[in-house]
């Protein structure tokens, strides 16, 4: 699916994934690290967001909600394909491997699943 049929709320999604990544901490100094975000929306219909996916999932199970679809995003990244940095899947547990994930690839914004994304 590319972004011309992404539905108003996948477009939420990488805004707030967007944001997420601005919030983010940069790299230690010195090393070109990329901010990262992440965004997952719930079945119960929040979006949960930071910079880490294991973290962002875990705040929906404190919530006691199921991941329906993710997002992730770069700060101020002009790449064509942008996905996540190396060690991303550390602490990503039980999460279904087909869960939708929107991420920037050639120039647009598609949907994948999780286990289609590169432990980079």
């Amino acid at each position: 699916m590319d972004e011309d049929r992404l539905t108003p709320q996948l477009g939420r999604l990488i805004d707030a994934a967007k944001a997420a990544a601005r919030a983010a901490a940069p790299g230690p100094a010195g090393r070109a690290a990329q901010q990262e975000g992440w965004a997952v929306l719930g079945q119960d219909g929040k979006v949960y967001a930071g910079a880490r996916l294991a973290g962002t999932l875990g705040a929906t199970q404190r919530a006691r909600t199921s991941p329906e679809a993710a997002a992730f995003a770069v700060a101020d990244a002009a790449g064509d394909t942008l996905l996540p940095g190396g060690g991303w899947r550390s602490g990503v547990t039980g999460v279904d491997p087909q869960l939708p994930v929107v991420v920037k690839y050639l120039g647009r914004w598609v949907v994948v699943t999780l286990e289609e994304i590169p432990d980079t």
